[in-house]
C-alpha cells in the first residue's frame, strides 16, 4: 500500500467514484449509444433510457460525463445532428423540415442554431451546397466526356 490506503479504503473510494451498478461506465455509454443508433427517430427521455439500460439517471449522467464529457441528452442531440448532416448530404432534395423530422429533431427548438453551432455552417447554406454538389455529380454522370470537365493542374 504505497499510498497508505488499505483495500477497504480503495473499495470505498471506488464506490464513491462509481455508484452501485455503475462499475463499467464505458460499457454503459456504449449501450446508450447503440440505443441512440437504433431509436434516434423516436422520442427518447433520459429517465426512460436509464430504465431500459437497467441503471439510474445519475449513473448514466456520471458515465457520460466521464467517458464523453457531455450529458446523455447532449450526446443524443449530437447523434441526431450527425444523422441530419448525413441525411442532407445524401438526400439534399427532401427539404429541411422532412430531414429534421427524419432524424428525431422535430421537437427540438432551435435546430438551425444547433446545426450551425455543431458544424460551423448555416443549415440552409449547407443544404444549398449539398444540392449544388448533387447537381454537379448528376451533370458529370450525364456528360458524354466527363473527364473533359476536369481542368488539369
Amino acid at each position: 500500500m504505497k499510498n497508505g490506503m488499505g483495500s477497504d479504503a480503495v473499495a470505498q473510494r471506488t464506490i464513491e467514484l462509481y455508484p452501485l451498478g455503475c462499475s463499467n461506465p464505458g460499457q454503459l455509454v456504449s449501450e446508450a449509444l447503440r440505443y441512440f443508433r437504433l431509436h434516434f427517430r423516436d422520442p427518447i427521455e433520459i429517465p426512460d433510457l436509464a430504465c431500459v439500460l437497467g441503471t439510474s439517471v445519475s449513473c448514466l449522467d456520471l458515465s457520460f460525463e466521464r467517458i464523453r464529457g457531455v450529458t446523455p441528452l447532449r450526446a443524443l442531440q449530437e447523434h441526431r445532428l450527425n444523422k441530419l448532416f448525413a441525411t442532407l448530404t445524401a438526400q439534399p432534395r427532401q427539404g429541411l423540415g422532412r430531414a429534421i423530422r427524419s432524424c428525431g429533431l422535430g421537437q427540438t427548438a432551435g435546430v438551425l442554431a444547433l446545426f450551425e453551432q455543431e458544424f460551423g455552417i448555416d443549415m440552409p447554406l449547407f443544404l444549398l451546397t449539398c444540392r449544388r454538389a448533387a447537381d454537379d455529380r448528376l451533370f458529370r454522370l450525364r456528360h458524354p466526356e466527363a473527364e473533359a470537365l476536369v481542368l488539369p493542374i
